[in-house]
């Protein structure tokens, strides 16, 4: 089945499959949303996040949510290995140049 992604997510579905090619893996699909969601919009990010990883899209847009009401809380030692894992797949992708395009 081809995915018909908007043209104004193409650029993040890429980083996506650069930086996951084998799907996001579950330990790291929170820490995603948490990088992702500081850059973009939550129906943005949903969107593009339930076509990569064929979730429903009002699961994924209520994880979002929830991420963004937790904030900045305090991370466990374990959790910011995964977000900094998260991060550096992601820069290894040209996330920096995404950044600057976005």
């Amino acid at each position: 089945m081809q995915k018909t992604i908007p043209a104004h997510l193409v650029s993040t579905y890429q980083l996506l499959q650069c930086a996951f090619p084998q799907g996001i893996e579950e330990q790291e699909y929170i820490p995603l949303l948490s990088i992702l969601y500081e850059q973009m919009s939550d129906r943005g990010l949903a969107q593009v996040i339930a076509e990569f990883t064929a979730r429903e899209y009002h699961a994924v847009l209520n994880d979002i949510y929830r991420v963004g009401a937790v904030g900045t809380l305090p991370l466990s030692s374990e959790i910011e290995q995964v977000l900094n894992s998260v991060k550096q797949k992601l820069i290894r992708c040209d996330y920096q140049k995404w950044l600057i395009e976005g």
